[in-house]
């Protein structure tokens, strides 16, 4: 089962990732597979290298240049601030991205949003600025990458990973168990911080590459739906984006 098909999103949903292990591929995998036009941006910064997932790409700085028709005219719309000196794209300034929020509801175009940063490694802890999530959003993918499971905590696999360790309540060094990473996905300052209340919540358990790496996940899911989350998606979404499998109480 693909993700989109799991969700099951109205159109004019707006949707914000966070968490490590996949967001980026995870994000514009759904871009491109809900029905529709799609807005992509981000409330943190994106890799210029990750701009060619999307179908087109404009720098906002104003208000105001969200009428040109052009910035929705294909599948995948990417929308980003100015590039930094640091070759990464910021996040749109708030005028733009509150008018982008109104623009997509009123349209009843989807508009996903990638709202935290994980330096491209498998598990994070958020620092106190912290996911930035918008308030708007109808709905957050909690994603984690389980190519760290029994892997040393150390910043090779986590970003983070003293405040990793602190929330989990291990040592630096541990091997990473899934309890550890159930642990943090539903600690209010680890996977559950800066939701908006209204906000579904899913836990994406991603890098399933196996057979037996789907089923050492499936350990998870009644930690996950009894600790805050609406639902539980499993899969790969780099090697087998259209297999995940899908867990909620409904």
């Amino acid at each position: 089962m693909r993700l989109c098909d799991a969700l099951v999103l109205p159109l004019g949903t707006q949707l914000a990732i966070v968490g490590a292990g996949g967001k980026t591929s995870t994000l514009f995998h759904l871009a491109h597979t809900l029905p529709g036009t799609v807005l992509v941006t981000t409330t943190t910064h994106l890799g210029v290298s990750q701009v060619s997932f999307a179908d087109q790409h404009y720098v906002i700085t104003s208000p105001e240049e969200l009428s040109c028709k052009a910035l929705f005219s294909r599948k995948v719309n990417l929308l980003t601030g100015l590039l930094t000196m640091d070759n990464r794209f910021r996040a749109p300034d708030e005028p733009v991205l509150t008018k982008m929020h109104e623009l997509a509801k009123e349209k009843k175009m989807y508009l996903l949003v990638e709202a935290d940063g994980a330096r491209t490694l498998s598990l994070k802890a958020p620092a106190v600025h912290e996911p930035c999530i918008p308030n708007w959003c109808d709905l957050v993918i909690v994603c984690v990458g389980l190519s760290a499971l029994e892997k040393p905590l150390t910043a090779e696999w986590v970003h983070r990973p003293e405040r990793y360790a602190a929330l989990a309540n291990i040592e630096l060094g541990e091997l990473v168990t899934l309890q550890d990473i159930v642990r943090v996905l539903v600690h209010p300052e680890g996977g559950l911080k800066g939701i908006p209340p209204s906000a579904r919540r899913i836990a994406f358990l991603n890098q399933a590459d196996t057979q037996e790496m789907i089923a050492v996940a499936q350990e998870a899911v009644p930690g996950l739906l009894v600790g805050g989350y609406d639902g539980v998606y499993i899969g790969s979404i780099q090697k087998a984006p259209d297999e995940g499998i899908w867990f909620s109480y409904s």
